[in-house]
């Protein structure tokens, strides 16, 4: 390969990377520029220069013809090395995942549905995986030599490559991967997921940029001196006549010194090239010009060939060649001339010639001589050939067709629509549902609506069954995509064609994902009106398990509707037809339902039998991910209910369920519960740490109920510790994703995810002391918690908030309240921690009403029951709304106590705004102050804040810091900011020298 010229800013910046990687950080690049402009060249050097250097190089394009073939450029890059692989190796690698292989390897991973509907796994938490297995077979990869990973021509790529570029490219920070992702910028509009990727990945920092300039005329000249060995000083008018005929475009450039070359403009003399004056020399205008010129040139066989590999459309092999140009009668004679045409192409370096897996393969040498080549055929060739080219490769891989049969249904896809419309849609079909075992489920309904499109057009040539099968499998998957117009639109159809042919059940599954397609539009009152249309016909028909299913789906519209008695009646129909049927899952299912829709709208005791049942069932069914469900709802109930045994246990059990389904998303469900729980009980340093973690995988997992819900946690932490602005910044964030600021109370919406970004503003409000507005924006939230009878999202947090707000107001009808609504539903939920507010609120009462007796036993009752949980923080402050009791009422030596008291835990937890506040009231009191707590030299730091400082010591910046640790480096900050006041020091260069001192910086 020839010394590659005029890129030497772009060679640095990839020497750069390079070394960044070979240091354990992982680096993205995102290269682009017009086509033509020299990507390829420049990512060959790069995969040249990674692989002398000891790494493990894949490189893979997407190609037009595969933008509906899930993970087509992964599978380019990854598929030679996986199968060249040793199976013991290969299976170490993958862990036995099916879906990876299936996904990066088609002819290793054969079909990983039943694997994955055998888990229990909803599709979406198939995705999570599959994602994060493929990731981690990139982490083990590198773990044996830094890997580089290139995708060309992203323009072509299907949505799934796009998005697990994006979902990788977020993970590598800490792993020896770079991540070249290259598209042409020239293309007439860039696919809106591609547009989207790159936008989120500049964003979020996580990527470099380079965009790919034309080479400057002093190039142009190095390029064409190397190629022909002639001095630049007597060619200089001819390069500079050469530039501003190609401005620069070294494939432009290549072109046109190729057609001089074969005009005899150009020629060799003595041993020396001649020609260069520019009164011999006509240079085109544009490289269609010099394409067509040597496409002209061709004989005929040859130009049949070129055709024929142009519309392939990918690299195509030699017995596909053969049998297509052939149609399918190959003879000796042929084959000679086969091999003839192919020596003529690739003599013109019109075609590359490739070995893979032993077998031949042919592509075009570059995109635009292949769209060159399209453009000239015309459309009636063209379909003529895709559906040559669709029997060649059946007829090539013969028995293990089906496993090609994406690209055998893309060429089907393209070819006349006339022609052989059964084989056209059994293809398609094959292909839709090969998508779907690879989880693309955007890629398996363009497919599949391609099917049906081309079925509905041919009724008369295609099989009368394939038409409900279609319509079926496209209402599951736009479903899951969640374009539920065109589910209904499916459902009508298949409704339609049940009904004619007296089929009940067929009738009532569409009336079901009618019924669930309107949930999805937020359409409730529909929603229940298809369900019970759906329960008479599977009533007529007989069939319990339907039955169920619709009675659990009705029952759960009822609750969104605020019906929560009508909806335990559902459930508890299904629940009896689930133990007619004896079968095991349902119940489970069934008990789950039912400790759900009790765990946030009481009673606490039946949430509890429904636990006991829904687990027991469950973990005797051995579908893991129910079991895990039941658990995860379990341990919520139990944080609802302070039982901090059974909170324990569940929670134990769901992690290691989460551990052993080897899934992100459950693993991240669950530490949200730890989360909370830290949160409260005090651990706020652990909440920190796990929840900045959380966060950071819930934006990368797309989460946004969940990540709502984490931001409120964690940001309720930073807000106790007075850390304001990033408080502020986490719940904006919360009412952004959960769409709380534009979503309409009055309709359905997502509960677990408007309610605490609800809850997260009123905090917020009452902290900045708009007090007002935080009663407002709370009552709209009380609002919905009454409607949909979630009212366990109100107990803890909302309800003390607004009554924090009113008493700071003097709003005692508005205390007054809150204790009403918050005793009867601490009540309904065995709330404990809402029973400690209570006394509060009582309290807060008595001492307006003067009665000092009432208001201290309420405060002394609140302390007892908030220590017991136990809730830290609300306890303490309590202490301090019973030392202003006893402070109106002249107990200074009580008050002072409780003051003190409270202002230790305040300093324990960090709470520096509360610490404050405490501080003020014993001052106020004349009360001696304590001294503030700093402990000598590094010994009273938390392990997390070790690893820190030991940073710190080796001068890392609070971004490389975050980095390295996976935390934000606003996190970074927070917590060196804590380590000042611990360590007595007031900046950076002060800490850094103590923790040098005592050899900290030398800790590994």
């Amino acid at each position: 390969m020839s010394r590659i010229v005029g890129r030497d800013r772009e060679l640095a910046l990839l020497g750069q990377l390079r070394g960044q990687v070979t240091r354990g950080e992982g680096a993205v690049l995102l290269t682009s520029g017009d086509g033509g402009i020299g990507k390829t060249r420049l990512m060959a050097e790069l995969a040249r220069s990674a692989s002398e250097g000891g790494w493990q190089v894949m490189v893979g394009r997407a190609y037009a013809l595969e933008t509906s073939i899930p993970y087509a450029p992964f599978a380019d890059a990854c598929e030679p090395v996986l199968t060249a692989m040793d199976g013991n190796l290969l299976l170490r690698l993958t862990r036995g995942d099916r879906a990876v292989l299936t996904a990066l390897a088609r002819s290793l991973g054969g079909s990983a549905t039943a694997e994955t509907r055998a888990s229990g796994a909803s599709a979406a938490e198939q995705h999570v995986r599959l994602h994060a297995g493929i990731l981690q077979l990139f982490v083990r990869l590198a773990e044996r030599q830094p890997l580089l990973l290139v995708l060309e021509n992203l323009q072509w790529a299907d949505d799934s490559s796009v998005e697990l570029f994006h979902f990788l490219a977020r993970q590598l920070a800490r792993h020896r991967i770079m991540l070249v992702g290259t598209w042409n910028e020239t293309e007439r509009a860039l696919p809106d997921a591609l547009c989207t990727m790159t936008r989120s990945l500049r964003a979020l920092g996580a990527a470099s940029n380079l965009l790919l300039e034309p080479l400057a005329p002093d190039a142009l000249g190095q390029l064409v001196t190397q190629r022909f060995d002639v001095e630049a000083a007597s060619i200089h008018e001819f390069i500079a006549a050469l530039h501003d005929a190609t401005r620069g475009n070294p494939f432009f450039v290549e072109q046109t010194l190729d057609e001089l070359i074969a005009h005899g403009t150009l020629r060799k003399a003595g041993g020396v090239w001649v020609g260069w004056q520019l009164e011999q020399v006509t240079l085109p205008h544009s490289v269609r010009d010099v394409m067509r010129a040597r496409l002209d040139r061709l004989s005929v066989e040859a130009r049949r060939i070129a055709n024929l590999v142009a519309v392939a459309g990918t690299a195509v092999g030699h017995e596909v060649v053969r049998h297509a140009a052939s149609g399918g009668h190959a003879s000796a004679l042929e084959e000679a001339t086969l091999l003839a045409a192919l020596d003529e192409l690739r003599s013109y370096g019109m075609v590359v010639e490739h070995i893979e897996g032993g077998v031949i393969t042919y592509d075009t040498a570059h995109p635009m001589l292949r769209q060159a080549l399209i453009d000239a055929i015309g459309l009636a060739r063209e379909r003529t050939l895709h559906a040559s080219i669709a029997v060649a490769l059946e007829s090539a891989h013969g028995e293990r067709a089906e496993r090609y049969a994406e690209q055998i249904a893309a060429h089907w896809r393209l070819a006349d629509p006339t022609v052989n419309a059964r084989e056209a849609v059994r293809w398609l079909l094959l292909a839709g549902r090969h998508a779907m075992e690879r989880l693309a489920r955007r890629e398996a309904a363009s497919v599949l609506r391609a099917a049906l499109d081309r079925a509905d057009a041919h009724s008369d040539l295609v099989d009368a069954d394939v038409v409900p099968v279609l319509l079926d499998e496209l209402a599951r998957l736009y479903r899951r995509l969640g374009e539920y117009p065109e589910v209904i639109a499916m459902c009508v159809r298949a409704r339609q064609l049940a009904d004619a042919r007296r089929d009940d059940i067929g009738v009532a599954v569409a009336e079901r994902r009618l019924g669930l397609a309107n949930e999805g539009l937020g359409r409730r009152r529909e929603a229940i009106a298809h369900f019970d249309a759906g329960i008479a016909r599977a009533l007529t028909a007989g069939d319990t398990m339907l039955l169920a299913r619709l009675r659990l789906a009705k029952g759960d519209s009822l609750q969104a509707l605020g019906q929560p008695v009508d909806a335990r009646g559902e459930i508890a129909q299904a629940l009896d037809l689930a133990e007619q049927r004896g079968d095991v899952e349902l119940l489970a299912r069934a008990h789950r339902s039912l400790l759900k829709l009790h765990t946030w709208s009481g009673p606490a005791h039946r949430a509890w039998a429904h636990a006991r049942s829904a687990v027991e069932l469950a973990e005797q069914s051995g579908a893991r991910n129910l079991a895990w469900s039941a658990h995860w709802t379990a341990a919520v109930l139990s944080g609802v209910t302070s039982n901090v045994t059974a909170l324990q246990h569940h929670l134990a059990r769901a992690t290691a369920l989460a551990d052993e389904l080897h899934s992100p998303l459950l693993q991240l469900r669950t530490v949200e519960i730890a989360i909370e729980f830290y949160s409260g009980t005090g651990d706020w340093d652990r909440a920190l740490v796990e929840g900045e973690r959380a966060v950071a995988s819930a934006r990368a997992l797309n989460q946004t109920t969940l990540l709502a819900r984490l931001l409120y946690w964690v940001g309720t932490v930073y807000l106790h510790r007075g850390e304001t602005s990033e408080a502020q910044r986490l719940f904006d964030e919360a009412w952004g994703v959960s769409g709380a600021g534009t979503v309409d109370l009055e309709r359905p919406l997502e509960v677990h995810g408007v309610l605490p970004a609800y809850s997260a503003r009123v905090m917020w409000c009452a902290a900045i002391g708009e007090h007002a507005r935080a009663i407002d924006l709370g009552r709209d939230a009380l609002s919905v918690a009454d409607r949909t009878g979630y009212v366990a999202w109100a107990v803890y947090r909302l309800i003390p908030s607004i009554a924090e707000s009113a008493a700071a107001l003097d709003d005692r009808a508005t205390l007054d309240e809150m204790r009403v609504r918050l005793a009867r539903d601490s009540a309904l939920l065995a709330h404990t921690g809402g029973r400690g507010w209570v006394s509060v609120v009582e309290g807060e009462l008595a001492h307006r009403d003067g009665s000092r007796d009432t208001a201290t036993s309420a405060f002394q009752q609140a302390i007892s029951i908030l220590e017991a949980v136990p809730f830290p923080f609300d306890a303490a402050r309590a202490r301090v709304r019973l030392a202003r009791v006893l402070q109106a009422y002249g107990d200074t030596e009580d008050a002072t106590r409780e003051a003190l008291a409270a202002l230790h835990v305040f300093e324990g937890l960090g709470a520096r705004p509360a610490a404050d506040d405490a501080r003020g009231l014993l001052r106020a009191m004349g009360a001696r102050m304590p001294v503030r707590r700093v402990s000598p030299g590094l010994d009273g730091l938390t392990g997390r804040e070790l690893e820190i400082v030991r940073l710190v010591a080796r001068r890392k910046s609070n971004k490389e810091i975050g980095v390295q640790l996976n935390i934000s480096s606003r996190t970074v900050s927070t917590h060196v900011a804590n380590v000042f006041d611990k360590v007595g020091v007031r900046d950076r260069t002060a800490l850094g020298d103590l923790a040098r001192e005592q050899g900290l910086h030398r800790s590994s």
